[in-house]
């Protein structure tokens, strides 16, 4: 009876005790140190582990989290073909239940080219992923590229498809050495004016950050837009983002036609650094070795606008890594009522500024990775890796959650971005006692007597510690509420 006495009374008082203006929902992320084994976490908002997952080798940018409770991860290969790399590392997809036991799992690389940083599950359930494309000195120079020394690794992208009972399969690729133009040699077949041409990348802008090296671009996000069906990419040596169309046939994706917006595979909006394709200076640069672009989600605040972390090191090739004020910027792309992105004959892709802005001084700094999202509430959850820290904002830029990796007790390590999902979000596994596939008065009212019974049922162990509980019983409720304030 006092049980149910403190929980007649905890409905009331649940709001602000245990959510405060922190959006209600299971933060995601993966930690590691870029070797060996490392874990993918789902954190509450109390700041309480309602799972962990242990891998044995180390992830590489941001986990997925399906509704029913897996997660799909790239993971670090054990080799690769590509020298003397900088940055993550990935090719081995792995997807394990909710238990931790693995569904699938493939390597997906060879001496050709190489998976790194970022991957995206489409909503097909197809993986797409970012990676080093090996050419060779003389394929360098034979395009035009004046400023190398060894091999160079343009972008590939590839759709596959996992191995749902059969071998993998690549579904759509792109190659960005289909869509390069120089001004160098003008006996080659890529030559032509750049500011001509935004819709092609200039093979002499940017530098290597080791010669040694070949990673030209350093891409490290990627994201899809459905609604669009276009795909956004970031590179962090050109300070840059782009965007292409997905619609394409593979032979489309080769060329300059084709495709919803009829531009094959070619760039159909770039922003950040204007000075890469002639229609800039130095003081029209907004993005300094940004992380993390992707579109803010349907029906979030801020639908279809582009968000990033801006990292904005003082010494963007990482020889100094100290100094810097980075901040999340969001962007309104300029798009006409057919769909297509507006751009001048002779200007570049606007907008001239952000949208908004949080950060930009002293507040906070990454030098790498990093990342920002939108969340369904007008609240925004931001990583800064290089500070082992994950807070959570609301509109006006007043922290609301925070969540200090250099004080967990996980393991030491960085995480690349860390994603919040809704508290609703697992339906299908968790909370839904009656198996209707949606979470109401009647699982809060059997969770309850489940509590007060001192019975145990797994599916309501929201922090996994074996225990039907007052936090259980918590968070059934702040799921109720969390789908009422979606629905409404």
């Amino acid at each position: 009876m006092q049980k149910f006495i403190v929980y007649i009374l905890f409905i009331f008082l649940l709001p602000s005790a245990l959510f405060g203006e922190g959006f209600p929902g299971l933060v995601l992320f993966s930690q590691s140190q870029g070797q060996g084994p490392s874990k993918t976490v789902l954190l509450n908002n109390l700041e309480q582990k309602v799972k962990i997952w242990n891998h044995n080798e180390s992830a590489i940018g941001v986990p997925h989290l399906n509704t029913d409770g897996s997660i799909i991860l790239q993971l670090k290969s054990s080799d690769h073909f590509f020298g003397n790399t900088r940055g993550p590392v990935g090719g081995v997809f792995k997807k394990l239940d909710y238990n931790g036991d693995i569904k699938w799992s493939f390597d997906f690389y060879n001496e050709n080219y190489h998976p790194h940083h970022d991957f995206e599950i489409l909503p097909n359930g197809n993986i797409l992923t970012i990676g080093w494309e090996k050419k060779s000195f003389s394929e360098g120079i034979n395009a035009g590229r004046v400023n190398i020394e060894n091999e160079i690794w343009p972008l590939v992208i590839h759709e596959i498809r996992p191995p749902f009972n059969r071998d993998i399969e690549i579904i759509w690729k792109w190659h960005l050495w289909d869509h390069i133009i120089q001004d160098q040699d003008s006996t080659l077949n890529n030559y032509g004016i750049i500011k001509n041409h935004p819709e092609l990348i200039n093979i002499n802008i940017g530098e290597f950050t080791s010669l040694s090296e070949g990673d030209w671009l350093h891409t490290n996000a990627i994201a899809y837009n459905e609604q669009l069906d276009q795909i956004i990419i970031s590179s962090r040596h050109l300070s840059e983002i782009f965007i292409i169309d997905h619609s394409t046939t593979i032979e489309q994706a080769s060329e300059h036609t084709g495709g919803n917006s009829n531009k094959g595979g070619d760039i159909l909006y770039r922003w950040g650094n204007p000075i890469n394709y002639g229609r800039g200076t130095i003081d029209d640069q907004k993005l300094n070795a940004q992380h993390g672009a992707h579109w803010i989600p349907q029906y979030f605040p801020g639908s279809g606008n582009i968000i990033m972390f801006n990292n904005n090191p003082s010494d963007a090739t990482g020889t100094n890594n100290q100094f810097g004020n980075s901040s999340v910027v969001e962007l309104v792309p300029p798009i006409d009522v057919g769909g297509n992105y507006i751009i001048s004959d002779s200007l570049a892709f606007g907008p001239i500024d952000y949208e908004w802005e949080y950060g930009g001084d002293d507040t906070f700094f990454s030098h790498f990775q990093s990342g920002a999202y939108r969340l369904l509430n007008g609240n925004t959850i931001i990583t800064s890796t290089q500070e082992k820290n994950i807070f959570e904002i609301d509109s006006l830029g007043n922290k609301v959650w925070e969540y200090d990796l250099e004080l967990s007790d996980i393991q030491p390590g960085y995480t690349a971005r860390a994603k919040k999902y809704g508290l609703n979000y697992l339906d299908n596994i968790m909370g839904d006692i009656y198996i209707d596939n949606q979470i109401d008065i009647y699982d809060f009212l059997m969770a309850l007597e489940i509590f007060i019974l001192d019975e145990y049922l797994q599916k309501i162990d929201f922090n996994n510690d074996s225990q039907i509980d007052q936090t259980d019983i918590n968070y059934m409720i702040g799921r109720i509420l969390n789908l009422l304030m979606e629905t409404n």
